[in-house]
């Protein structure tokens, strides 16, 4: 995998090159490509990246039986197609993707049992928001309980991209609910300010649902979105600055470093977020991470103060200054940030000679997970929701919530919740 990774720009320009060409395929050389077990991954990836099934339901269909795969890249670039094309064809294999993982989880009772299992499902989630398609979301939707932190950050924002009301009525409850992680709060506002939709009064979580100082993932390629190839497609991190209340809901704060010509801002940067930390939701979000050698109380203010001093300093474009001292890319940042604080979350030997660059996904590799397996508290209860304006959730949300596993109790909701626009 490291190999594939090294290898990605060069990778990608070839793609590029040959985007063209699958264009004017035809559907019998289309399905020829794709289906043979012969072929290399990156050919067959290739073709599945670039044909736009949406005109050809033989080409939809057969897309989507690929996201079983026996190739494990092969599966990665199908589930990835399946969202960008918006395959609707894919969407009961992708809701297996994350049945399976969610399955295994509770069964095993390991965070990270299987880590490609958990990354495919985190994809799947991705692509099923991309599709949009109400039918599919409801069933998404009941994973949400018996889900992490990370999981349920994705889920909402997947919820948030199809847009029907039973999804506005779904963020409303979680972005209130103080039982709920702030991370996941947050992730909640974030879609009811996408659609418009009205949002609750802060009020205060019970946990954060991830420590700052955490390394933080999402996908794209040295911190730039593209295309990619393989099963672990992680490229891009930044540290995690904790949550805050601004403009009156709550939002994560994200140290990254991204290129110069980015939008709000590029360089070294403080947004937040997760949108703009995921290239506003282009990819999904893959976690948090910390160095084997967890860090102190003490050092994790050492790596905030150290992400806080290069706030301003340049994108590395060439990646030949990963680490600084002026300019950085995404992965040199965090590794800077961690060793400022005594801390060594990759080996040495992966930032030198044959090893050299790093990348985000061998950083994510050779880092271990910090997240709870299960959230502090589910939104629980069976009571209805109280609010000064009652009218605006309609009395079906607590047997919707139910319906998903998810249950609303009055006295887990602050009294004073009331409904504001949000800006």
């Amino acid at each position: 995998m490291n190999g594939t990774f090294k290898n990605l720009v060069l990778t990608t320009t070839l793609l590029s090159i040959s985007a063209s060409a699958h264009a004017f395929m035809d559907t019998r050389s289309v399905l020829k490509t794709i289906n043979d077990p012969s072929a290399k991954a990156e050919d067959r990836c290739s073709v599945i990246s670039n044909v736009l099934p949406a005109s050809n339901e033989q080409i939809a269909r057969n897309l989507a039986d690929l996201i079983n795969d026996p190739d494990p890249e092969v599966q990665a670039c199908a589930i990835r197609a399946a969202g960008v094309s918006r395959n609707e064809f894919a969407a009961d294999a992708l809701l297996a993707n994350v049945q399976r993982f969610q399955a295994e989880t509770r069964s095993r009772g390991l965070y990270e049992v299987n880590l490609k299992a958990r990354i495919k499902a985190i994809d799947s989630i991705w692509s099923l928001g991309e599709i949009a398609n109400p039918k599919s979301t409801e069933k998404l939707l009941k994973f949400f309980a018996d889900s992490d932190n990370v999981v349920k950050v994705n889920i909402a924002v997947s919820a948030g991209k199809t847009k029907a009301e039973f999804s506005k009525k779904f963020l409303y409850a979680l972005a209130g609910n103080t039982s709920e992680s702030s991370v996941v709060r947050a992730a909640a506002y974030e879609m009811l300010e996408e659609n418009k939709a009205p949002a609750p009064a802060p009020g205060v979580s019970l946990a954060d649902g991830i420590e700052k100082g955490d390394i933080i993932y999402t996908g794209g390629i040295f911190g730039i979105p593209q295309n990619w190839i393989g099963d672990m497609p992680v490229g891009h991190a930044g540290i995690f600055g904790g949550t805050e209340v601004r403009d009156g809901k709550l939002v994560v704060v994200i140290y990254d470093c991204v290129p110069d010509f980015f939008k709000p801002y590029g360089g070294v940067r403080k947004v937040y977020a997760w949108k703009y930390f995921t290239h506003e939701n282009s990819y999904p979000f893959y976690g948090n991470r910390v160095s084997k050698v967890r860090p102190t109380k003490a050092q994790r203010e050492l790596i905030i103060k150290a992400a806080i001093a290069k706030l301003g300093h340049h994108y590395s474009d060439t990646h030949l200054s990963q680490k600084g001292p002026e300019d950085y890319d995404c992965v040199g940042y965090t590794e800077y940030a961690y060793e400022a604080a005594g801390l060594n979350p990759t080996p040495d030997d992966q930032e030198t000679g044959w090893g050299w660059p790093l990348t985000p996904a061998e950083q994510y590799a050779a880092t271990v997970a910090n997240t709870q397996m299960k959230p502090p508290l589910m939104i629980a209860g069976n009571a209805d929701i109280k609010s000064t304006q009652q009218e605006i959730i309609n009395k079906d949300v607590t047997g919707l919530l139910k319906s998903y596993g998810i249950k609303i109790q009055a006295s887990e909701v602050p009294a004073n919740i009331r409904f504001e626009p949000v800006n």
